[in-house]
Order: structure tokens, then sequence, then C-alpha cells
């Protein structure tokens, strides 16, 4: 099989993660790095083992010869270098977010099918056995009728000028750093969201710190979320339905597996006054529950799905097989999803914006 050469922009741990997982693929690799700094192209290429170390973005969508470029610079970037690379015909995988608004989102679609370029969002948790598994569960209607999804993903991180999720001017704040795991999984899954609602608080930077936010999809499932710069949150997602609960084991962003449980609906039940009633609400018994951990409702199956090297050659052989085929989209990932989620942590973020503007969620 011949090499499949990828073009990397930006020198940022995300980029050394992304090189790194090439590692897992077959006939991968990257053969340029681009940045604005020689320095640090030069330095980022010595240290991951890159070819050629190129200085500025224009000049590498130009003369990089890959086969196709992920771009992971800054979100308020994404847009720029994404169109760049499709005017000059180079397929491209952009980091999340695809774009710091839904408009920028749209131009960069817009210009992928005008061009027939090979587009798609780097959300890679989609990749994933473990998710392709949840999907497929939701498929085979395991847990019935979806009634709730609720997924948190939270670091205390101490804001700094350097960090550029604290930076409004690089697209920084939770919703786009943080929230768009679980926007994008609940797209998939259940589709665009039919209703907005959000909260959250305005830092000193004048970022998003923390967002919590309800939506309701057209099924009339409920989504529940929950992200943070500023506080440790669980780093969960699950969800419930007529016949059970599905969640995913490990993180949010990297899930290994799945934790499964089954219970039919329940219905009437005539109120019980035997000895076996009272047995039930023995002392003894609710002890004995308690020592061991074991309730109604803590049966169920845990499922491993795991994952190759770190997790993330699986979105670079998608773009292989995509552009093998001739595709200019995912079918797992595609445009109009990134479109959407862009619109939807444009909401949310607007809504939490216009409360601090009123006073409210002001830190």
């Amino acid at each position: 099989m011949t090499v499949f050469r990828w073009g990397i922009f930006g020198t940022g741990a995300v980029s050394a993660k992304f090189v790194a997982g090439l590692a897992a693929a077959r006939d991968m690799q990257a053969t340029f790095v681009a940045s604005r700094s020689h320095e640090k192209a030069q330095r980022f290429a010595a240290a991951m083992n890159i070819p050629r170390a190129i200085q500025g973005y224009a000049q590498a969508a130009t003369e990089g010869g890959v086969d196709a470029v992920y771009i992971a610079t800054p979100p308020s970037e994404h847009a720029a270098h994404a169109l760049m690379c499709i005017e000059a015909g180079l397929p491209v995988l952009i980091e999340k977010p695809l774009a710091c608004a839904a408009n920028d989102a749209i131009r960069i679609s817009e210009a992928a099918r005008t061009r027939s370029v090979f587009a798609m969002e780097a959300m890679w948790t989609r990749f994933l056995p473990a998710a392709q598994a949840l999907r497929e569960k939701l498929d085979e209607r395991a847990i019935g009728d979806v009634r709730w999804v609720s997924g948190n993903f939270g670091t205390s991180q101490i804001p700094q000028a350097a960090n550029g999720m604290f930076n409004p001017a690089l697209g920084g704040g939770a919703v786009a750093h943080l929230g768009a795991y679980a926007l994008s999984l609940g797209q998939w899954l259940l589709g665009t969201p039919t209703l907005v609602q959000a909260t959250g608080t305005i830092g000193s930077s004048g970022v998003d710190e923390d967002a919590a936010f309800q939506l309701r999809y057209a099924s009339g499932a409920i989504g529940s979320f929950f992200v943070s710069l500023r506080a440790w949150a669980p780093d969960d997602f699950h969800v419930l339905g007529t016949e059970g609960m599905l969640g995913v084991r490990g993180s949010i962003v990297r899930p290994y597996g799945l934790y499964l449980s089954r219970e039919a609906p329940r219905g009437h039940e005539e109120a019980q006054f035997g000895w076996k009633a009272r047995l039930r609400q023995h002392g003894l018994i609710h002890h004995l529950a308690q020592r061991t951990g074991r309730s109604s409702r803590s049966r169920g199956t845990l499922l491993d799905h795991r994952y190759a090297g770190n997790g993330y050659h699986y979105e670079a052989e998608e773009v292989r097989a995509c552009i093998g085929r001739g595709d200019i989209e995912s079918r797992i990932m595609p445009l109009d999803d990134s479109i959407a989620v862009a619109a939807t942590s444009e909401a949310i973020r607007n809504s939490i914006h216009r409360q601090a503007a009123q006073g409210i969620g002001q830190a």
C-alpha cells in the first residue's frame, strides 16, 4: 500500500498526539509540519521525527506535497486555514471545533462541496470502537426509547494568558474546547436539537469558563450537560432509556468500553403486605445491601471495546478510506453535523454572554 502522507498545521499538544497516533495506522506518516514560527516548526519536526519544517501556512498549502492536511491551529484560525487548503485542492481534517462560528463552518462546507475536496471535523471520539458500539446498541434499541442523555467534562485550570482556552481572540472557552464532545455525541445519536437553554460563567478573561446546558431533541429526548475550565467534573456520558441505561467506561473523550444495564418497564403493582414484603423492609436486608453495594439497579454488564495506540489513528484512517472511495465527506462525521454543533455552541455562548451582560454569571 502507498504511504498516505500527512501535513500538520500547528505545533501544539494536540498535533503531537495526532502525529504519535499515526504509529498505530498502517502506511501513514507526517511529512511536514507548518507554523508561523520556523523555530517552532523545526523544534516540533525534530521531536516528532517529521522530515520537513515549513514556515508559513500559505507556503505549506501550495508546496507541501501531501495527501491530506491535519489542521490543529487555534480555533480562530480553522476557517482561514481550511479554506486555504481547500482552495489548493488539499483534503483537510480540521481539529474540533470545525470553526468558531456557524457561518464559518458553512463556508468551509460550501467550499469543500463546490471544489469536491474532502473535509471533516476531527471529532476523533466518534471513531473509537466504544463510541461505535454505543451507536450500534442504540440502533438495536438495547435500552428501548432514549429519554435522556447526559455528559460532564471539566478540569480545574488556572487562567493564564499562555493558555489559549482562556483567550477569546483564539476561540477559547469551555463550550468550544470541552463541550464539543458532548454536543457532537448528542448530535450523532439524536440529531439536531430543537431547543437550547444554557447558563454559565464568563471569567475575567472574557471566555465562558463554566457552562451548563439543556437540549431537547426532535424525538423528545432531553440532553443535560456541564463543562468547565475551572471545576473538576466526572468526565462521563450516559444514555437513559425506557428499558435500561448505557454509559461509557473511561473518559467521554476516549472511552474504552460500555456499561449496559437492562430493566423492563414496570407496570402498576398492588401494595403488598405479606411476610415477603415485610422481609424486604427488614433492617438486616438493608444493612447487607449497603455493605455489598447491591441494589435493584446495580446489576449490569461491562463491555470491553478497547482502542489501539492512543486512539487518534481511527479518524486518520477514515480520511484515507473516504478519499480512496472518492467521498468528499465522512458518513460518520458529516459536515452538516459539524455545522449543527457549531450553531448549537454559538447559541449556548450567546445565551451565557447575554446573561453576563445583565450581571448574571460574571466571575
